[in-house]
């Protein structure tokens, strides 16, 4: 799935691996306004910015809803997906 997002070169991780942080990144969570029992509670737009990554992961061909899963633990595989950065 393509996204934009922000990356930081860095020398600390071996070369030609990407690395986020889980929850660094987000889908917006809190960023709009919501009614809860008839009372707004603001938003905040800042929460909005970020980019989750999950959306770059592989998905099981299989169940094609769900990333590819390790068949010991039953973790997300997190090791395995490959991407392609582009500058825009």
């Amino acid at each position: 799935k393509e996204m934009i997002g922000q990356v930081k070169v860095t020398k600390t991780i071996k070369p030609g691996v990407v690395t986020f942080n889980l929850g660094y990144g987000h889908w917006a969570t809190g960023a709009a306004d919501v009614t809860i029992d008839g009372k707004i509670i603001k938003g905040d737009p800042r929460r909005g910015k970020g980019v989750h990554l999950n959306a770059a992961m592989w998905i099981d061909p299989y169940l094609k809803n769900t990333t590819l899963q390790d068949p010991v633990g039953g973790s997300a595989v997190f090791y395995d997906s490959k991407v392609r950065l582009v500058k825009v």
